[in-house]
């Protein structure tokens, strides 16, 4: 069996495989603020079989937009 499918243990952390879905900024709040596309998303990485997944960046206002493509606030 592959190394990657096999349990690991991190501190008191167990998981049931080596298994991770790195973060995705996937541009779909509105104003900021997560919507049904993200519970969707979530819950689909949640049922995938990966031990664990990482939430997509975050930002508390609009200025802390890392994405050139992204609405700058109005000045």
């Amino acid at each position: 069996m592959s190394a990657l499918f096999s349990p690991i243990k991190l501190r008191s952390l167990a998981l049931p495989n080596r298994i991770m879905v790195a973060p995705m900024c996937q541009y779909s709040a509105e104003n900021g603020e997560a919507n049904d596309w993200h519970f969707t998303h979530i819950n689909t990485l949640a049922l995938s079989g990966a031990a664990m997944f990482c939430i997509e960046a975050t930002h508390v206002e609009a200025i802390g937009r890392h994405h050139a493509g992204m609405s700058r606030p109005v000045e």
